[in-house]
């Protein structure tokens, strides 16, 4: 018997969870870092379900309520995508309402944020950023003065360089020029 599309579909979607790094993105608590939690990105069942609870709410159509429905849209969808590490497909929390009893503020925040960095599609041929700007940016970053970085800024940095370092470590270039020297080879 021949696997239906979406047998398929679901089968990948699977093997995709298994493989877990290419999924899933761990995110320690700022309230308590020794503990992480793995977040996944979510279904488009799961993500539609999160905009109806939003939908439902009895907030004015003003500002207060706009910042209402989006901090709502934001738990709801926290909540959704915090999984069990050993079976990506077991939800932590079954309703926000649990989540909100156990996390600090400042851990929804810090999952939200990084929810979003995990699911956004962005590159820099769909931005459209030139190569000379790319130039620029080498330059900058070669630099500036790493050590003066505080607050915000250094967070930002910090977080930059954690997202794309385990990516560059992995690759199999032979490096820069001014690394290349200070390489040993066994001959």
């Amino acid at each position: 018997m021949a696997a239906t599309t979406r047998d398929r579909i679901r089968e990948r979607r699977l093997d995709r969870m298994r493989l877990g790094q290419t999924v899933c993105d761990y995110v320690a608590l700022v309230s308590d870092p020794e503990i992480r939690l793995c977040i996944v990105p979510l279904t488009e069942a799961d993500y539609l379900q999160a905009l109806e609870k939003v939908r439902d709410v009895d907030a004015p159509d003003n500002l207060a309520g706009m910042a209402i429905r989006d901090r709502i849209q934001a738990q709801e969808i926290v909540a959704r995508s915090i999984r069990e590490e050993s079976d990506l497909s077991q939800r932590v929390y079954n309703s926000t309402e649990e989540m909100a009893e156990e996390l600090e503020v400042a851990d929804v925040d810090e999952l939200w944020d990084r929810y979003l960095e995990m699911s956004q599609k962005s590159s820099p041929a769909l931005d459209g950023i030139p190569e000379e700007e790319f130039e620029n940016l080498k330059k900058t970053l070669q630099t500036m003065d790493w050590s003066e970085l505080s607050g915000r800024s250094w967070y930002a940095a910090k977080r930059f360089l954690m997202s794309i370092t385990p990516e560059l470590l992995q690759g199999n270039s032979p490096g820069s020029t001014s690394t290349n020297s200070l390489t040993t080879t066994s001959e």
